[in-house]
């Protein structure tokens, strides 16, 4: 789109503003339940300013416009943004002005008034982007949805078929969680009437269906409100096929259209209880208010941590996923070393080779995240992504960080191998074996429970913390069953937040995924999924320890050997043993087989 156009949106945007009596209006990137991937039909943030970027959030007044965005995007947005008149803010960067800030230095104090959809925003996270604000500046949470008739041409709200997933797979029927949702938030609110859910990765794991909404994410757009003893879904009544009517029958559910939830609550008698999440949208809960319903917003939601315990169907599902990917990652290393020998790969090219060979492997039902194939220079990008505007020959020489991962019918991966194409500077070998060496350490690590994420961060840091080397981004998140690659309440970090404060606990999975990044020269991140599981009882009490399901060669060629002890050394064998082991009876061409074989040789 061009400058011209946007200019024109932020016109059109700006009538509407004037109607509505607002001074300013705040555009997030954002959707109704919270998404870490928004459906086309939210993307307001993208067709208003022309910024594709994931992350971002736009603040329009009747004189100007501005938009903020992180370190991964400054010059994406910079070259998209020039021209239209929105200024680029840059988060993180000193100096730069919060939107609260900002808008305090932009509106008079006579009665300004900024809105914000009430549909994509939660009370929680109005009030953290507008924190700061002049108090003589009023907020306004807005019913009507702007997009509606100035979005000509808007996506429709998907509507995919609805999957059912066996209660083999799942290992627990939807009926049962439902039950075990509402016992669980009645801990936490014990008057609650009625539980509302937005959360589309938890409406997914409770029913025990996926579908297609959303790229890389195998969710559908729905809200689902849990009684005692029976529940509603809400979501597009044509994606209900006869296969889902039936499981939903069965666990006690009923169905009705996306938004027919205000109607459904409507019904109910004054003073009844909902028991909502936080993250709760203020549509839903303003709707609540309105009509005569006390709202208890649950700031201990359970649902997440009950999703994250996999028990032990879904533990078995991750591992057949695992050899499966393990497969599609070995028959495409053996083909990547030859061809980077040759010159003949860029960036897109290892993409597309390994997004074809997971293809060919049972039950493949696309990525789980978009691959991360960053040479040289653009691996020291954290969250890269190649387009054929910056696809990067791979020459033979330096190092290929290698993110990717894929949603099978019986589980979710995520891996990230590093890759020599050739040669390497000392400062890339040094580097690569410090990510190994803390890799290493927090896979072995053995913990007593109640052990945290932020506790457990420094075993990956230790030993490049000691050479002066260390990473930005946290060390490790959940791994969705089938659902998002990244999933919480639990993650490994080194700063304070509250999932670092979480306890790990069996049957949580959590990746491990330390990494140096030199900026313009080179990255490396090592990164295997792994299982909480029991680690014996000892006279101190309990431990736990962990089992790694990621089954794939490391590369061995950038390691200095002299910097592993021995039990590194040991580790690594081990791991390796168990890799060949469980993936060469699966590989059925021989040059597959002996490269596995070559590359999982004891190191000495």
């Amino acid at each position: 789109m061009t400058a011209s156009e946007i200019t024109l949106r932020l016109s059109h945007l700006r009538q509407w503003m004037n109607e509505a009596r607002l001074s300013a209006f705040v555009v997030p990137t954002t959707d109704p339940h919270n998404s870490e991937y928004t459906p086309a039909y939210w993307m307001c943030r993208e067709w208003l300013t022309g910024f594709t970027g994931s992350a971002g959030t736009a603040v329009v007044t009747l004189t100007g416009a501005a938009l903020w965005t992180d370190s991964r995007y400054f010059l994406q947005a910079e070259d998209q943004l020039a021209g239209t008149g929105i200024t680029l803010m840059r988060e993180g960067v000193d100096g730069m002005p919060t939107i609260a800030e900002w808008l305090n230095s932009q509106l008079p104090g006579d009665g300004s008034a900024v809105g914000f959809s009430a549909q994509v925003l939660s009370a929680e996270m109005a009030a953290a982007t507008l924190s700061g604000l002049r108090a003589d500046i009023g907020v306004q949470a807005v019913d009507a949805d702007p997009f509606a008739t100035l979005w000509q041409g808007r996506p429709a709200l998907p509507a995919t078929p609805l999957r059912v997933m066996p209660d083999s797979v799942a290992g627990e029927s939807a009926r049962s969680k439902l039950h075990q949702i509402f016992a669980a938030v009645r801990g936490h609110q014990p008057d609650a009437d009625l539980v509302m859910v937005n959360d589309l990765s938890e409406i997914a794991w409770t029913l025990n269906m996926r579908a297609d909404d959303i790229p890389y994410n195998p969710l559908f757009v729905a809200y689902l409100a849990i009684g005692e003893g029976h529940a509603t879904l809400f979501t597009a009544t044509e994606r209900i096929t006869p296969e889902a009517a039936e499981a939903l029958t069965a666990a006690g559910v009923s169905t009705a259209p996306y938004d027919g939830w205000a109607a459904c609550l409507d019904k109910l008698p004054k003073g009844a209880v909902i028991a909502c999440p936080a993250t709760m949208n203020m549509q839903v809960t303003t709707a609540c208010t309105r009509m005569g319903l006390k709202v208890a917003m649950v700031a201990d939601w359970p649902v997440p941590l009950l999703k994250s315990m996999k028990n032990a169907a879904e533990q078995q599902g991750f591992r057949e996923a695992m050899e499966r990917d393990g497969v599609a990652m070995v028959r495409f290393l053996r083909r990547f070393y030859p061809a980077a020998a040759e010159g003949v790969l860029s960036e897109v090219k290892v993409d597309e080779w390994l997004t074809a060979m997971r293809s060919e492997e049972k039950g493949f039902e696309g990525l789980s995240f978009a691959t991360i194939a960053g040479y040289a220079a653009h691996g020291s990008i954290v969250h890269y992504d190649a387009t054929p505007e910056t696809d990067a020959p791979i020459a033979p020489k330096g190092l290929l960080l290698l993110d990717s991962g894929a949603q099978y019918d019986c589980g979710t991966t995520d891996i990230t191998r590093t890759l020599a194409a050739g040669p390497l500077t000392d400062e890339e070998r040094r580097a690569y074996t410090l990510v190994l060496k803390g890799h290493l350490a927090l896979q072995h690590c053995r913990f007593p429970r109640g052990t945290t994420g932020l506790q457990l961060d420094t075993e990956a840091r230790y030993a490049m913390w000691q050479a002066g080397y260390d990473f930005g981004h946290g060390t490790g998140h959940g791994v969705g069953h089938q659902l998002c690659v990244h999933e919480g309440p639990q993650q490994i970090r080194k700063n304070v937040r509250t999932c670092t404060l979480i306890p790990l606990v069996e049957g949580m999975t959590i990746t491990d995924e330390p990494g140096i990044y030199a900026a313009g020269q080179f990255g490396v991140r090592i990164e295997n999924t792994l299982l909480v599981v029991d680690g014996g009882e000892t006279p101190y009490g309990r431990f736990l320890a962990f089992e790694s399901l990621t089954l794939c060669p490391y590369d061995l060629t950038p390691v200095c050997r002299e910097m592993l002890s021995d039990v590194e050394v040991g580790w690594i064998n081990a791991y390796h043993a168990t890799v060949r082991e469980r993936l060469l009876p699966r590989l059925t061409d021989e040059a597959d087989r002996q490269w596995l074989i070559s590359a999982t040789e004891p190191m000495a």
